[in-house]
């Protein structure tokens, strides 16, 4: 194995195969046909990240914890999100959907930051939460290694560093809030980084981590005829380090003294289409009202575990 067997939730060793490399190898083969079918032609190198190129979306294995059902991705290809190269016009592109996907989530978010609230975002992509916080009246700062898409945020207006969460130090305050888009899932140690959140965040500050729901793809990826809310959930495959079940997310978070507030269901957060084709809008459609492919959790730090 190229991964220690053990599980970085609850540390049971001995964990099982769940899902076999050859049905990984299957599901990455539909992923490419079900991409290729809706561009309407092969994707070229940049414009197929996020579609059919992933940090984790080479061959594999997924196992699981029979303590904590956690899915832990065994893979030999140790891939780094550092050096990926996207298109600059396709991320102006995509840009505006992000940030009229995180607008969507106003009413969840925004009544429970004081106004001029310092946020910090761990793995900041493209710049469009950090828009969306900025215009619900907080002050974000976000944190994303990648080269690409670091300048890109920038130049679109975000105050974004290139530096990991165990090397960032607040210079002024502490964040009062820290938000882990789609990253937390990537981590090698997502304990570590729940630590490292609980030392950096104000007294009572809030911690909101969206992963992937692992329950949800085990119930749907042996189905054939679930290929569509999976591939536009970016979960063929299951592209991804760990998948959290609510159960082993909820027992990490609170561990490590962090109390969840809310619980919402969710999707991904926009089709990267390059052209959201008539096809594409309609069966996005349909697949946004399907329940549960992705999780996002909200918490607050407390002084002692739960």
């Amino acid at each position: 194995m190229s991964r220690e067997n053990t599980c970085p939730v609850c540390g049971t060793r001995g964990l099982s195969v769940e899902v076999p490399y050859r049905s990984i190898l299957r599901e990455n083969e539909l992923r490419e046909a079900f991409v290729v079918q809706r561009l309407g032609h092969q994707p070229e190198e940049l414009e197929a990240m996020d579609l059919t190129r992933f940090m984790h979306g080479g061959p594999g294995r997924i196992l699981r914890c029979r303590e904590c059902g956690l899915l832990v991705r065994d893979e030999a290809d140790q891939s780094h999100y550092e050096a990926d190269m996207y298109d600059s016009a396709l991320m102006s592109h995509l840009y505006p959907r992000y940030v009229r996907a995180f607008e969507q989530k106003r009413d969840q978010y925004q009544p429970l930051l004081r106004n001029r609230a310092a946020v910090l975002e761990i793995g900041s992509h493209l710049g469009a939460f950090l828009q969306a916080g900025e215009e619900w009246g907080w002050s974000p700062i976000g944190l994303d290694i990648g080269a690409a898409t670091s300048a890109f945020a920038r130049r679109q207006g975000g105050t974004v560093k290139r530096l990991t969460l165990d090397d960032y130090s607040p210079k002024l305050r502490r964040p009062e809030a820290i938000f882990i888009w789609n990253c937390f899932e990537q981590l090698d140690d997502p304990a570590a980084a729940l630590r490292k959140s609980q030392e950096l965040l104000d007294r009572h500050g809030l911690l909101v981590v969206r992963v992937p729901n692992a329950e949800y793809y085990r119930a749907m990826h042996s189905k054939n005829s679930q290929a569509k809310p999976l591939a536009y959930n970016n979960l063929l495959g299951f592209p991804y380090l760990h998948g959290f079940t609510p159960q082993s997310l909820s027992r990490l978070l609170r561990a490590h003294r962090f109390q969840p507030i809310q619980t919402h269901n969710s999707t991904l957060l926009t089709p990267p289409y390059p052209d959201m084709s008539r096809r594409v809008n309609d069966e996005w459609r349909q697949v946004r009202r399907t329940e549960g492919p992705w999780l996002e959790v909200a918490c607050i730090k407390t002084e002692t575990s739960s």
